[in-house]
């Protein structure tokens, strides 16, 4: 009679021997891909050429790394499980922002431990092909850890907002080259998102009321600015016509100069960022400039942060009673991966400046982390509001968030306080 145990020894042992095996291979076509993408760079290297240099089949590699930008990245099933992990076993007691914390934490210390981290973090950063790859892995990671945020969290109005709101601005800090200083960032980061902004320019002297127009009014715009504004309605125009009637990709540029009566080189003369800003009335650099002047030139008693949030309430997919164009960029953006990707660097092109503003109303030296920080999480929010059925909602919680900390935000009775005593949400609104 066979011997059970003995059976089931050397069954272990075999799988243990197989796993050990696929492990290896695995760890040898990643090693192989990195050393030939970084001599080399990632567009002028084949799959073929990762398959020779690690001695494997096109099949072999392709069981292990089903993309060629796969190879440069960890196992996305694995980095879910152990992220998500991280706050559904963590100890009792534990607090979320902690455990998460350490497992960024973690990751942190492993990259400062590899010689090659700055080299493949340009490597990411220099390849479009790669920042797209990480930044779709990570927003598929920021879902399956705003749940599990969610579920660690309490039973509120919001709370699932604001555990996705969470979990894209700590996964900001895993994503290759974001900081020169990783774990000081790391840390300012779950400071902030933990207790909230501090809001210190409401505890600075008043400000003086901004000046008071003149008087006289404003000279009217001359002919080359209306001619100007003219051209680029006419272009806006036709494009959002074109897109909404055959796709956005199904139309060309020439297309939409033909439309709009232009050439080509005038409409990239009025949009010089391409296709998907076609449809956005506005420029990046007005935009910038409205962002600061709503900090700078806020009423008196306001802090930064209601300041932005009424600014943003009245624009994009905030507004109340958006006009019909309005509506159509709307639901162009929602159904165009490449249109929100402009709408989202749109609004974080004003990082620098936003944050350079919210230290210098604040008190704050220049540079100032936190400050960098809050205009960088407040800048995300039209992206993240994009695909939640409450525009309006997601702006108000995640204000909310930035404001009070996680979990603070969403315990009752604390709207009202939510960004000190100048912040007034809006009336009928459920407190979050």
């Amino acid at each position: 009679m066979t011997d059970v145990t003995d059976v089931t020894g050397v069954t272990e042992v075999a799988v243990g021997r197989r796993a050990r095996k696929k492990a290896a291979t695995r760890q040898a076509i990643a090693e192989a891909a990195l050393g030939l993408f970084l001599e080399r760079g990632y567009d002028r290297v084949t799959v073929k050429d990762v398959a020779e240099a690690a001695d494997v089949s096109m099949s072999g590699l392709f069981k292990h790394f089903p993309t060629k930008e796969s190879l440069v990245f960890d196992i996305e099933d694995d980095l879910q499980a152990s992220l998500t992990g991280a706050v559904r076993d963590r100890p009792e007691g534990t607090p979320v922002l902690a455990a998460l914390r350490s497992w960024l934490l973690r990751r942190i210390e492993a990259a400062s431990g590899d010689p090659r981290h700055a080299e493949f973090q340009r490597l990411v950063s220099d390849t479009p092909a790669l920042a797209d790859h990480a930044r779709r892995m990570w927003l598929r990671n920021e879902e399956e850890l705003g749940r599990a945020i969610t579920e660690a969290g309490p039973d509120a109005p919001g709370a699932d907002v604001a555990g996705r709101a969470l979990a894209r601005f700590l996964l900001d800090r895993a994503r290759p080259g974001q900081d020169v200083d990783p774990r000081r960032t790391l840390d300012a980061a779950v400071t902030l998102l933990a207790d909230g902004w501090p809001a210190p320019e409401l505890r600075r002297p008043p400000r003086a009321a901004p000046p008071e127009a003149a008087a006289s009014p404003a000279r009217p715009p001359g002919l080359r600015e209306r001619k100007k504004a003219e051209t680029r309605a006419a272009v806006n125009r036709a494009a959002l016509d074109l897109f909404s009637a055959h796709g956005y990709d199904g139309v060309g540029v020439r297309e939409v100069a033909d439309a709009a009566g232009v050439s080509l080189a005038t409409l990239f003369a009025h949009f010089p960022d391409g296709k998907a800003s076609l449809v956005f009335p506005g420029g990046r650099a007005d935009h910038v400039a409205a962002l600061v002047r709503a900090v700078r030139e806020r009423p008196v008693g306001h802090g930064v942060l209601r300041a932005l949030h009424d600014h943003m309430a009245t624009r994009g997919p905030f507004e109340r009673n958006p006009d019909p164009d309005v509506r159509r960029t709307l639901d162009l953006v929602r159904a165009t991966p490449d249109l929100a990707d402009h709408a989202l660097r749109t609004w974080t092109a004003a990082e620098d400046d936003l944050a350079a503003a919210v230290a210098e109303e604040a008190g704050l030296p220049d540079g100032d982390l936190t400050a960098r920080l809050l205009a960088r999480y407040v800048l995300q929010i039209p992206d993240l509001a994009r695909t939640e059925p409450d525009a309006r909602q997601t702006l108000d919680v995640v204000f909310g968030l930035l404001a009070r900390g996680w979990p603070a935000c969403l315990a009752p009775g604390t709207a009202a306080a939510a960004t000190g005593p100048a912040w007034r949400p809006d009336a009928g609104r459920p407190a979050l």
